[in-house]
């Protein structure tokens, strides 16, 4: 009994609210986007405007398919949507005008393996948090794949995984 006060290692961790885990998991997604777009960026052999504006059609993008998602459209739907297909083409004009050397320098592709490694912690985190939608909340595997949060967050980190984060 007196262990537990006296050891820190013993005690146990204060829980963080769903909704707090939650917000933290969609910012955490966020950043990852900002990360890789700007990764891109980089190596593409785009000029600051226009690599700029392809950071804010990726982040845009994704904002709209979770949108979408937690609307009940399917990914194919989602990418026929008007303000999504819009941002696409606009993306691919860009990409078309990069001069773009196909070999990566060494530091460039350590900072990519540095993306991929925090997409995969934040994938553990995601699932922990769906773990917790069924311990905490008694959420049926159903119920998890219904709830808006999870349809979110599911929907950014497939996003991110298709930007090249995985």
């Amino acid at each position: 009994g007196l262990a537990k006060f006296l050891l820190p290692e013993e005690r146990e961790k204060p829980k963080v609210s769903l909704e707090v885990e939650a917000d933290r998991l969609r910012q955490w997604e966020q950043n990852l986007l900002a990360k890789l777009a700007q990764l891109n960026q980089r190596t593409s052999g785009l000029n600051p405007a226009a690599a700029k504006e392809a950071e804010r059609l990726i982040t845009e993008i994704a904002d709209l398919k979770a949108d979408l998602a937690s609307q009940g459209l399917t990914e194919h739907e989602q990418d026929k949507e008007e303000r999504v297909l819009t941002r696409l083409l606009r993306l691919a004009e860009l990409r078309q005008w990069e001069n773009r050397d196909k070999k990566r320098d060494y530091k460039e592709e350590l900072q990519h393996k540095g993306i991929q490694d925090e997409v995969q912690q934040l994938r553990a985190q995601i699932e922990e948090h769906r773990h917790r939608l069924r311990d905490e909340l008694g959420f049926s595997h159903k119920e998890v794949k219904q709830d808006s949060v999870m349809s979110e967050l599911d929907e950014r980190f497939s996003t991110l995984c298709r930007m090249g984060g995985a």
